[in-house]
């Protein structure tokens, strides 16, 4: 479970690169994201199956796309749809501070908010909800019980989570590129010289392929970790069993 052998065993796929370019162009698009999700989804079965390497190659589209669009609910669920109530709540609080003119305590009310929602946040992405969500989706083809509690409570299963918190810590480093490409495109973004737009364009789409390869490596630390599971006796039980 360590991200150098997570980056070997995709580049062992010749055509690695060509089969991510595609994807993050795919990515770049509402109607082709789900496409690029479905792919990871399948890299996350093959490799429980055994067959890391090569890469899914770019075909049966409609399935790919199907498995994507859960994929991405499973995060909207997750990570969207709190910020979304925690919206809800500041305009609640603002729309009140406003009736009672009382702009100290919005500014207090929204900070809370904000805080919370932050903290929430970065609870849900250390405890590996979303990854354990996938892998539950892929182990039991059943999107309504990755979208439940159960994602939670297995990334919270005693002697489960801290085998997924040391997987989330050992994937960190591959988002880095994503992280610094996506900083360069907001700088780049906010200059005035010609073709500017063209730019921020082609760096989105860098940035895409940056996260798309992230996922890539993220998914074979985390089935790593399925395994250090299964060594231990820790295994998780489908429901479908």
């Amino acid at each position: 479970m360590d991200l150098r052998t997570a980056i070997r065993t995709v580049h062992s796929d010749p055509l690695w690169w060509r089969k991510i370019l595609i994807g993050g162009a795919l990515f770049m698009s509402v109607v082709g994201a789900p496409f690029a999700g479905g792919w990871i989804i399948e890299y996350i079965d093959n490799s429980r199956k055994g067959y890391p390497a090569p890469l899914p190659p770019w075909f049966d589209w409609s399935t790919r796309w199907l498995m994507g669009m859960f994929a991405w609910i499973i995060d909207f669920l997750f990570y969207v749809m709190p910020f979304m109530v925690a919206g809800v709540v500041a305009f609640c609080v603002a729309f009140s501070a406003v009736l009672s003119n009382s702009p100290a305590f919005a500014n207090q009310a929204l900070t809370i908010v904000g805080v919370v929602a932050l903290m929430y946040v970065i609870f849900m992405f250390m405890s590996s909800v979303s990854m354990v969500g996938r892998l539950i989706y892929v182990q039991d083809a059943s999107p309504e019980h990755a979208m439940s509690m159960r994602s939670l409570r297995e990334a919270l299963r005693p002697g489960a989570r801290g085998v997924y918190f040391r997987a989330r810590l050992v994937s960190l480093p591959a988002y880095l590129p994503a992280i610094a490409l996506g900083g360069v495109t907001f700088l780049v973004a906010n200059l005035t010289i010609p073709g500017v737009l063209v730019i921020v364009l082609v760096l989105i789409w860098l940035t895409l392929i940056a996260l798309l390869y992230a996922h890539l490596l993220v998914a074979q630390i985390y089935v790593a970790a399925e395994r250090e599971l299964e060594r231990r006796g820790l295994s998780r039980v489908s429901e479908l069993m």
